[in-house]
């Protein structure tokens, strides 16, 4: 569709010009007539037209004033004149002013077609020049949209501090990092988001988490805000719309302080972080603030930790997996469990179980694990995705450590030996170990006298109270944090047991320790 205005002071002229742009092959739409050149040009501010066929002598303003005023305001206009004047003025201006055509009356109406045929080839050439660069003004900022958004979460997501400060280049990253402050959000989903599912904000955008399809973040800001209350309360109720209008009631949102500058988009990621793990396990379709006033997390530990990391190092999958199952169902059991809690206790399980595949593999003990533990815990806030890559990696580090597995010796106490051996730290007792072997404490009491010539707990302190010797004479921990390590909750029961089998107390033993060096002994032996 184009549009076009005729101006002529005479009605039959334009009569007989709109009769002929009538049978015109395209589409042309007649936006208003004009018999001078003052009206031409009101009608010419109102509606832009595409096209104008103008006589050149008329009152008020004549075609010349008209054409040269088109040509300086509205340049993209075509202009065609129609004049009954051979007029050599008239036809020098039309030719400065690069007239599309200039056409003596009376015309044909092939002559109209024609000339109309020239001005909208013209103006089709315009228009796809102008559309070739708004389109790549478009492409352009999206690069740079999409290069700011790498370099936004390299930056956020970064294990290190150390990486460098990125410089924002599209205009929505600039806005934002220009602007007194800014809100992260961490909005979660259990199942795949996608900015295109979520209502659009003027003063912030989406930025897809590179990791996983269930985390978007949304980086907002405001300008105008006044103080830090009025940016916080517009971060809420902008994730309560998000909440409100997503396609799925279980994601959840957590929200961050203000923050100024690139530089603070690290502390706003962790703090959405730990807005979402301050809540309780199965709550979701809610939005949670980060506080500064954050508590110390109350003791909730499952209790059968080491018992599952005693099958871990035996291979035992099936029970490997059970366990899990009751892991997690203990946390859903307890109506005051955070995510945070178990998140924690993932943390200590995985830790123990790169200890253990450090004892029996080599480079076991390097950080993958913990680094791919963390990774996940960051981005996953439900059960299930924590759930499953537990599942993967002890299972997986079961049936590694299976082949290797230190208790398929055929004797029941040599393989209580190598336990005790390689867990005398801990909290071991009879019963314990005795549930663990699947035997009676009674019996298996009876059996490892019987075969090592020692009872259980004497060969316990004996490993433990050299062990002791080794740190009261390498380190200055105090003596009840020594103890501690060594699995001797009570202090005074490690005294008495160590003077016992070394004839010294402690302290005693490491006075003494350095002189006795000096001579080559050691105080006491166990």
């Amino acid at each position: 569709m184009y549009t076009y205005i005729v101006v002529d002071d005479e009605p039959l002229i334009r009569k007989g010009l709109l009769k002929k742009i009538g049978t015109f092959e395209h589409s042309l739409e007649l936006l208003g007539e004009a018999d001078n050149g003052a009206d031409a040009l009101a009608l010419i501010e109102s509606f832009k037209p595409d096209i104008i066929f103008t006589d050149m002598r008329m009152p008020e303003v004549d075609g010349k004033l008209l054409i040269r005023t088109v040509c300086q305001q509205y340049p993209r206009i075509k202009l065609i004149v129609i004049s009954g004047h051979t007029d050599f003025d008239y036809m020098q201006e039309a030719i400065s002013a690069k007239v599309v055509n200039y056409l003596l009356k009376p015309f044909s109406r092939d002559e109209i077609h024609g000339t109309l045929h020239q001005a909208i080839q013209a103006i089709e050439q315009e228009r796809s020049l102008q559309r070739e660069v708004v389109l790549r003004e478009v492409e352009t900022e999206q690069m740079k949209r999409d290069a700011d958004m790498q370099a936004f979460l390299n930056y956020v997501l970064a294990p290190h501090s150390s990486i460098k400060t990125p410089v924002f280049r599209s205009a929505e990253f600039a806005a934002i990092m220009a602007s007194d402050q800014f809100i992260l959000l961490t909005i979660y989903g259990p199942q795949p988001l996608t900015a295109q599912q979520l209502p659009t904000f003027s003063n912030g955008l989406y930025i897809p988490h590179p990791q996983t399809d269930q985390v978007l973040f949304f980086l907002m800001h405001d300008l105008d805000c006044s103080g830090q209350l009025d940016l916080q309360k517009m971060a809420e109720q902008t994730a309560s719309i998000i909440l409100t209008k997503s396609e799925t009631t279980d994601c959840c949102v957590g929200i961050s302080l203000p923050h100024t500058g690139i530089g603070g988009v690290r502390e706003a990621h962790h703090q959405t972080i730990l807005a979402l793990d301050e809540r309780a396990i199965t709550d979701f379709g809610k939005c949670y603030v980060f506080s500064r006033e954050q508590f110390p997390l109350h003791q909730l530990k499952w209790a059968r930790t080491y018992e599952l990391l005693f099958f871990i190092e035996s291979g035992n999958v099936p029970k490997v997996e059970e366990l899990i199952t009751d892991f997690f169902a203990f946390y859903i059991r307890q109506p005051d469990a955070l995510l945070a809690h178990l998140k924690e206790q993932c943390r200590d399980i995985i830790t123990e179980t790169k200890r253990l595949l450090s004892n029996y593999i080599q480079n076991g003990g390097n950080s993958s694990a913990s680094s791919s533990l963390e990774a996940v815990l960051n981005v996953s806030f439900d059960m299930e995705c924590i759930r499953h890559y537990m599942v993967k990696v002890l299972t997986g580090t079961a049936l590694l450590l299976k082949e290797d597995n230190p208790y398929a010796s055929d004797q029941v106490i040599d393989n209580v030996r190598t336990y005790i051996d390689n867990h005398y730290t801990k909290d071991l007792t009879l019963e314990w170990v005795s549930s663990l072997f699947y035997l009676n404490p009674s019996y298996l009491s009876h059996l490892f006298k019987e075969k090592t010539s020692e009872n259980f707990t004497d060969y316990v302190n004996r490993l433990r109270i050299r062990q002791a010797k080794q740190l009261l004479t390498s380190t200055d921990d105090k003596i009840y944090r020594v103890a501690k390590q060594l699995g001797y909750d009570n202090p005074k029961y490690f005294f008495r047991v160590f003077k016992k089998l070394t004839g010294w107390t402690p302290e005693e033993y490491r006075k003494q320790h350095k002189s006795f060096t000096a001579n080559n002994k050691e105080p006491g032996h166990v």
